[in-house]
């Protein structure tokens, strides 16, 4: 995932989470969650707030996934006494304000590894600051840079070099002339890269291929040139804001194409029912386990809403580092040993997880790691077996 959501309309599904967030965010800057002076403290690393200061739906949802995993490790007593807190930095989903953040959990003693970041541009810039110090484990950023960052940081969301296999697999099945609009960042330019480079491999091409700014508002004259040239389907490498507004610009100018994007734009299934028929692969979703449809059970029962793939992977995040806690690693260094084998043959187990199994590859990539395809409909997204 990319820097950082906009200001602007939020889904239906998130506005719930920003109002109950909202007193959080205020003092998200310092805040801890669940320990005392003999707590065992995680940073978590996410985007509350925006460059203008507005609820960043993306961050605010990890930050309550993270709280969940917090709040059921300490009722169950996992730490034979003491208990897991989090030291929360809102790096407002900015490369420059994520190194500061990164710093300021370098320099606090009491920080053992940390969960986040949730961009990738955040992820890549905070990196040089972990390395050699703390182990962190990114949540949402897929961008394949990040597989070149060195032995501190891993990830429990997939690399956009393999989600793209399967982006690229439901386009090769739904058009026959594709364009691709990609955000030029991090995110988007690795996504668009990777998915054309596996659309050949398809079999398949790209027609066309143009960069667009996250607060770009007009998409027309792009989607004007696709409706001359007879494109189909339109691949979006961004976020769900400018997708809404090139979707909802296509049906203006009658190009009658389908929409396919990545995880990024999973949010338009809460935005109305404009969005019906837009395919989107996902990091999680509710029905795809029995694991996952316990989880949805637990946080719609705590938050009064539905978890996204930003909840469920900064939950599973939190959980993947207790597991290090656990079994007695209690400084950076052994937690980062720790993590390097899950997974591997001499190792610690696979974690599993409520968004999938996690075992490590040398890059700390999780190595096949589910991205399930859905399309939306009907206010959520929808899998094709949940369809038959």
């Amino acid at each position: 995932m990319t820097f950082a959501a906009r200001a602007g309309r939020q889904p239906r599904r998130a506005r719930a989470a920003l109002l109950a967030a909202g007193a959080l965010v205020a003092v998200a800057a310092c805040a801890s969650l669940g320990g005392g002076g003999d707590a065992l403290v995680l940073g978590l690393a996410v985007p509350l707030t925006d460059g203008k200061g507005a609820p960043d739906v993306y961050g605010v949802r990890s930050r309550m996934g993270a709280e969940l995993a917090v709040e059921e490790l300490n009722a169950a007593g996992a730490f034979g006494g003491r208990t897991l807190a989090l030291r929360v930095v809102d790096d407002k989903g900015s490369p420059t304000t994520a190194l500061a953040a990164a710093d300021s959990l370098v320099n606090d003693p009491r920080v053992l590894a940390v969960v986040g970041h949730v961009y990738s541009g955040a992820t890549i810039a905070a990196a040089q600051k972990y390395d050699g110090s703390l182990p962190a484990v990114a949540t949402s950023a897929t961008s394949p840079e990040i597989s070149k960052l060195g032995g501190w940081i891993f990830r429990v969301a997939s690399s956009d070099s393999a989600n793209a296999v399967a982006l690229a697999g439901a386009a090769h099945g739904m058009g026959r002339r594709v364009a691709v609009l990609y955000s030029n960042d991090d995110y988007g330019q690795g996504l668009a890269r990777n998915f054309a480079s596996a659309l050949r491999a398809a079999g398949g091409a790209v027609a066309a291929m143009d960069p667009f700014l996250e607060d770009t508002p007009d998409f027309r004259p792009y989607l004007l040139r696709m409706k001359a040239r007879g494109i189909d389907l339109v691949f979006v490498a961004g976020l769900q804001e400018p997708a809404a507004r090139a979707i909802t610009q296509a049906q203006q100018v009658g190009l009658a194409a389908r929409f396919l994007g990545g995880d990024g734009i999973e949010g338009l299934a809460g935005m109305g029912a404009r969005y019906d028929g837009t395919a989107v692969g996902v990091l999680f979703h509710g029905q795809m386990s029995d694991s996952a449809r316990a989880f949805v059970a637990r946080y719609r029962a705590r938050y009064k809403e539905d978890p996204d793939s930003q909840s469920a992977l900064a939950y599973d995040a939190v959980r993947l580092l207790a597991g290090a806690l656990r079994a007695g690693h209690r400084d950076p260094a052994a937690i980062r040993q720790w993590l390097e084998g899950v997974g591997a043959e001499r190792g610690s187990p696979a974690f599993e997880g409520v968004a999938g199994r996690v075992a490590f590859d040398q890059n700390g990539d999780p190595v096949n790691k589910r991205f399930t395809m859905g399309v939306i409909r009907g206010g959520g997204i929808v899998l094709p077996e949940a369809a038959r």
